[in-house]
């Protein structure tokens, strides 16, 4: 994984990217409770939108 100085990562060259996803979820320390509160602020929105999609198409194939 290369790491610039702004803190921006990317694979390194010929790096398979599900390596370089664990390496970078291995280097990051466990989310705060602040960041796993906004993470549920953004994510809850789109995850409400998704159910009441999934329910509307099975009410659509049901009739």
């Amino acid at each position: 994984m290369i790491a610039n100085e702004g803190g921006w990562c990317s694979p390194t060259p010929g790096q398979d990217i599900g390596e370089f996803i664990a390496e970078f979820v291995a280097s990051r320390p466990p989310l705060t409770s602040a960041e796993i509160s906004e993470l549920r602020t953004i994510f809850r929105p789109a995850l409400t939108k998704a159910a009441q999609r999934a329910a509307s198409e099975a009410d659509t194939d049901a009739a």
